[in-house]
């Protein structure tokens, strides 16, 4: 069982009881899904973040941490709440059912189950994800669906937050000398830089987007803005050098010969983000998130070398 990209889907399996774990491993496995298992929520969420399963199975009655809490958080983490989970319980009682549709989960299994239900219920979840997730397949990142969705969400819950929208400057031409594959390696590169940095420095429940081509987007709590910005922006600097020719480097440009045959002077690429908040003025709505969002990280490429700039306004 492969997923977009080609590699095996990845199920993490939760359950106190190890012959529980061993049981739905091998018959798993047998059908071609990776598989990880922990005995322990607090351990399952830990592994979620690090590993990032395709869909999670999760028994109810665990001790300390249990499956419905463990459910809860993952549904309230920005970053893991788009994964599928199933919930496994040994009780028929409707009360274990209706909590867990309560606590966000996708789908309910009564144990002992015929595995050939087991398989079809996640076949069936791994589809709906899917069908739900608008994914970038470049960076695997939720796109400009989930983006005003998460925007949309956290305005009508009346919480603070900015949003950073990451732009690359002189990506277009970089493109035009370098190619497409070391243009979506660009992009790969940055991906990876904006989640270290919220990894590093942000909140749990931060939210990454990637709304297509060059173009990022980070919501994260307004305290928090400026370090993350400062932390993408350093290390966008430190190894975009890496895509780029020697003799570019020590020109501090590349040449571009454009269909005239005259050579046009492209600059090594920089990071503009700007940044928009209702920390300081009230944002009604995700349209109002863009525009300011539009307006500072215009500003921000108005100013020479990367930078980022925060909108201040009360108004």
């Amino acid at each position: 069982m492969e997923n977009a990209g080609g590699a095996p889907i990845k199920v993490l399996v939760i359950d106190d009881e190890r012959n529980i774990l061993d049981i739905i491993r091998f018959n798993l496995e047998v059908e071609g899904y990776e598989v990880i298992t922990s005995r322990d929520g607090e351990e399952a969420l830990r592994m979620v973040r690090e590993l990032k399963p395709d869909l999670i199975l999760c028994d109810i009655m665990m001790p300390e941490v249990d499956g419905l809490e463990v459910c809860r958080r993952l549904k309230a983490d920005g970053r893991t709440n788009q994964i599928p989970v199933v919930m496994l319980s040994a009780r028929t009682q409707a009360q274990d059912k209706v909590a867990s549709i309560e606590a966000g989960a996708d789908d309910f299994i009564t144990k002992p189950f015929d595995f050939s239900d087991l398989v079809a219920r996640i076949t069936i979840n791994l589809i709906r994800a899917r069908q739900k997730r608008d994914v970038s397949p470049l960076t695997g990142l939720p796109g400009s669906i989930s983006i005003e969705a998460e925007t949309k969400r956290r305005i009508a819950k009346n919480l603070r937050f900015s949003a950073l929208y990451v732009d690359i400057d002189n990506f277009k031409p970089f493109n035009d000398v370098y190619g497409f594959p070391t243009g979506d390696k660009a992009i790969r590169m940055l991906a990876e830089i904006v989640d270290e940095a919220v990894k590093k420095l942000g909140n749990v429940d931060d939210f990454i987007g990637h709304g297509g081509g060059d173009d990022f987007v980070v919501i994260t709590t307004p305290e928090k803005a400026a370090v993350i910005a400062e932390e993408i922006i350093s290390n966008f600097d430190e190894r975009v050098r890496t895509l780029y020719r020697d003799e570019d480097l020590r020109r501090g440009y590349s040449i571009l010969v454009d269909r005239l045959g005259r050579d046009n002077y492209v600059p090594i690429m920089t990071l503009s983000i700007g940044v928009a908040s209702n920390y300081r003025r009230r944002i009604s709505t995700h349209w109002e998130v863009g525009e300011i969002a539009k307006e500072t990280l215009n500003y921000a490429k108005s100013i020479p070398g990367s930078t980022y700039f925060i909108d201040r306004r009360t108004k």
